[in-house]
């Protein structure tokens, strides 16, 4: 179990490569998200032109959201990822950063990215961001890809807010049936 509470200002977060035995302590996190916000999806289809847009809008209530892979599909997950970082606090693990490079090129794409529940909105998911991107660029990659459940707003704000751009979508993308936003 994460112990939470850090004063993250007298500890220090050190970002390293996962080991084997981290996987387990990986798992542990608390993988759900809350959301007080969702993205609907406009459909405008004409003759000649077509397109997509989202807006964002406040739900009745706060939701939680289940991470959309389980333990078993985590697992597969990490097994064919070129790259996995930890990010530690007093030597344990905090969060975590899952990449791959090989499906598309260039490019590399972030399959998993985890901060423990009660360290998140601190700016340790992006500072494990940027040391996957900078990994990737080391490798020859020029484009980061995110997956990004709809309902996930912390996330999706906190990748715009790093510059990153929404490029598309896919509906029932995730196992849990999830659409998608890259």
């Amino acid at each position: 179990a994460t112990r939470l509470g850090y004063d993250l200002a007298m500890a220090e977060l050190e970002i390293r490569a996962a080991r084997q035995a981290d996987l387990d302590r990986m798992i542990a996190i608390d993988h759900a998200s809350k959301s007080a916000y969702a993205y609907k999806m406009e459909v405008l289809d004409g003759k000649d032109n077509f397109s997509r847009s989202f807006q964002r809008i406040h739900l009745p209530r706060a939701v939680t959201l289940s991470y959309p892979r389980d333990e078993e599909a985590l697992l597969a997950s990490w097994d064919e990822a070129d790259a996995i970082f930890v990010g530690c606090v007093l030597d344990e693990v905090i969060a975590y950063v899952a990449l791959e490079l090989r499906r598309f090129r260039a490019t590399a794409r972030v399959s998993d990215l985890v901060v423990a529940q009660g360290l998140r909105r601190k700016g340790i998911g992006s500072r494990m961001l940027l040391a996957g991107e900078a990994w990737a660029h080391d490798r020859g990659a020029f484009r980061i890809l995110t997956e990004l459940q709809i309902r996930n707003d912390p996330a999706i704000k906190m990748m715009l807010k790093l510059g990153y751009q929404l490029c598309g979508y896919v509906d029932q993308y995730f196992p849990n049936q999830e659409m998608a936003l890259f």
